[in-house]
């Protein structure tokens, strides 16, 4: 029930937790109370006790060659199939490691490969109950979407579903993604800038003082979008929070809570994190 500028209860820092810059990847795994953390500056995700406080050690530590990590960017939990979901758009891959993985282990599966699509990845998330996995995606400006495979396809698989075009409103920032209800919610950031580069090849034709432009204009808004698990092809989101009213600039994650049909988002540009009681979403 935190409301305004109000102190966290916990922090989990300082130099024995081995956190870095640029993490942007959390998520909580209910079942064992873990906080599972990305790493990208040391190739590593890292699992702390739920109740970690201060300058805490990780319980447990992927890291190594034989993980194949490189630079992972985000985490997500499958809690029913116990397993740790690691997007890593430096190797362009989707990895995923057992719940109790430690150390230079290898991953139990890896979408990989010319036929999965697969460009800079960043929200992964698993629907159990209809078996698939959700993969935000960005290939560049206008090509962004989410790609959706079978819970276990494994190596260089093609999606089965792309939700992805101009109708969907996603521009070139599919962030963070959850499930709820056969619902696939998204952090969508549609910053408005032309990168330098197209993946790892500079992007040809490149006009630098007339095309780059801030990713953190109030002007083009981002927004948290919905659309159903079996939505395939360019389709509008079935519902969206977006808009002045609703504070959201450049939201980057976003959680759930079904239950009391809240949705929370954090935004880069406000630096806050915003709740929204929207109860018809999960219906």
């Amino acid at each position: 029930m935190a409301n305004g500028n109000v102190a966290p209860s916990r922090v989990i820092e300082g130099q024995v937790a081995k956190l870095a810059r640029t993490i942007h990847g959390i998520a909580y795994d209910p079942v064992h109370d873990e906080i599972i953390v990305t790493n990208p500056l040391a190739s590593a995700v890292l699992v702390f006790r739920g109740g970690a406080n201060g300058d805490e050690a990780p319980i447990r530590v992927i890291q190594g060659p034989r993980t194949k990590l490189l630079k992972p960017e985000t985490v997500s939990v499958d809690v029913v199939n116990g397993e740790i979901i690691v997007a890593d758009p430096g190797e362009k891959s989707v990895l995923l490691f057992r719940h109790d993985a430690n150390g230079d282990v290898a991953p139990v599966r890896i979408l990989q490969g010319p036929k999965t699509k697969l460009g800079w990845v960043i929200g992964t998330a698993v629907d159990p109950i209809r078996n698939v996995l959700v993969v935000a995606n960005h290939l560049s400006v206008g090509q962004s979407g989410l790609f959706i495979f079978n819970r276990t396809d494994n190596g260089d698989v093609a999606p089965r579903a792309i939700i992805l075009g101009p109708k969907t409103g996603i521009v070139s920032g599919p962030w963070q993604v959850q499930i709820s209800q056969g619902k696939i919610f998204v952090a969508v950031t549609n910053g408005p800038y032309n990168p330098l580069y197209d993946l790892i090849k500079p992007r040809q034709g490149l006009r630098p003082n007339v095309e780059i432009k801030s990713p953190w204009r109030s002007d083009i808004l981002g927004a948290v979008a919905v659309w159903d698990i079996t939505d395939n092809g360019d389709i509008p989101p079935r519902a969206i929070i977006k808009g002045p009213v609703s504070g959201l600039v450049h939201p980057g994650g976003v959680a759930i809570n079904p239950k009391n049909g809240e949705i929370y988002a954090v935004d880069s540009v406000r630096n806050g994190l915003f709740t929204y009681l929207v109860p018809e979403f999960f219906n």
